[in-house]
């Protein structure tokens, strides 16, 4: 039998006043990835905990990666755990992206505990963990990845990153219809929930904040995926603009406003003779 919680006799650290508490500790310091400061509203926050979630294989480890060899330049150690890949398989990728760096250390885990022993021995300034689901606890019952795995893992790695303070990135799976993978609680208890998108045949990826307890959520990042990894696109507008000598029927250019940035893109509308009473719209 479990017995009921009692009261602490003695706190860690006691109550302040609001107007003592330093704010210099929850500070945005920049990645070196542009596109994602941005969306992160000016990079990321010791103790601040990211979801980033999207389809497989759309660039979360490969842009995660080369966001994690930038901070290790920086200066300060990184820890990027993967559940997914063999640590042989990581480096093969930094080979090819350019991220080696010397204060990038790599780990292979799938336990939680041994896990949380690497991060104690490395003491990381930022840890990556690729991806959440596929971390398992040997104290709760079930196989990696179902909701009492994922709610236990991620409540313990964002535990740890508060009182280290420790910016820290989780990877999360989606399901079929596009939402994220997992106990609902998992984006309640994250302070920045990110989400990459792209068309599967498309190089181009985008990226934008559903959650942030930082900054703005109406930013967009834009990324170019190509065979040397994926880099960001500061001006993005010719990518939603097709190229017309002559005006073509049915098309018209606008400029619209997502966040700050300003983007080009083109409209355009197509109608066809239909025999059905009410006529279909789509978009």
């Amino acid at each position: 039998p479990v017995g009921r919680t009692a009261p602490a006799r003695s706190v860690a650290e006691p109550a302040r006043r609001i107007g003592d508490v330093d704010l210099t500790a929850s500070e945005h310091r920049p990645t070196g990835v542009e596109e994602f400061d941005r969306v992160l509203g000016g990079g990321m926050v010791p103790g601040g905990v990211v979801l980033v979630a999207g389809d497989p294989g759309i660039g979360k480890s490969t842009m995660l990666l080369d966001v994690a060899a930038r901070v290790a330049d920086a200066g300060g150690p990184v820890l990027y755990v993967s559940g997914e890949e063999s640590a042989a398989q990581v480096r093969m990728r930094a080979e090819r992206i350019g991220a080696v760096a010397d204060e990038l250390y790599l780990a292979s885990e799938t336990d939680l505990a041994s896990v949380l022993a690497h991060v104690e021995e490395v003491s990381p300034a930022l840890l990556v963990v690729d991806s959440v689901q596929t971390i398992a606890s040997q104290e709760v019952e079930g196989a990696a990845g179902n909701v009492s795995q994922v709610r236990e893992v991620a409540a313990s790695v964002i535990r740890e990153a508060k009182q280290r303070g420790i910016a820290t990135v989780l990877v999360g799976h989606v399901t079929k219809e596009g939402a994220i993978a997992g106990p609902r609680v998992l984006e309640h208890l994250v302070d920045v929930v990110v989400t990459f998108e792209g068309e599967r045949h498309s190089r181009l990826r985008l990226i934008r904040a559903v959650k942030n307890r930082f900054g703005p959520t109406d930013e967009v990042g834009c990324f170019d995926l190509d065979e040397s990894g994926i880099t960001g696109l500061p001006d993005p507008s010719g990518l939603f603009v097709s190229r017309h000598t002559t005006p073509v029927p049915g098309t018209c250019l606008t400029v619209t406003l997502e966040g700050r940035r300003p983007l080009v893109a083109e409209v355009q509308a197509l109608a066809v003779p239909t025999q059905a009473p009410s006529p279909r719209r789509t978009t």
